[in-house]
């Protein structure tokens, strides 16, 4: 009910903005108005209603309701492997944070050692 009447108004909204004087083609509705029955389709029209037609609010609201029931279900079977996935990936992080440290740590002593054997050799 709600699509019909959607398409009712973009067509009544195309009739408006196709209707032009001497045969002139409207722009970028691929309508032209020479006297042919129907009017010609062009893939950009095609795509500007279908855009048009996504953009409306009854359609937002329609699609919400539909995804909504769909995501709060796959959220709810799949809710305790995403705490398992966070909690590795917290894991990993602090295990390379932890290799970073080492790694500085033993960066710090390897200069001071060939400092002091450059020394030496000197």
């Amino acid at each position: 009910m709600v699509f019909k009447h959607i398409r009712m108004k973009n067509c009544k909204a195309q009739k408006s903005k196709g209707e032009t004087s001497k045969g002139e083609t409207s722009k970028g509705m691929g309508v032209t108005s020479k006297g042919e029955n129907a009017a010609t389709i062009t893939e950009s029209s095609i795509a500007y209603h279908c855009i048009n037609f996504l953009k409306s609010e009854e359609i937002k609201k329609e699609m919400s309701a539909i995804i909504n029931p769909i995501m709060d279900y796959f959220l709810k079977q799949i809710h305790i492997y995403l705490y398992f996935f966070l909690f590795f990936i917290f894991i990993s992080f602090v295990l390379h944070l932890g290799v970073l440290f080492l790694l500085l740590k033993y960066n710090i002593r390897f200069k001071k050692l060939y400092n002091k054997l450059n020394k030496l050799q000197l």
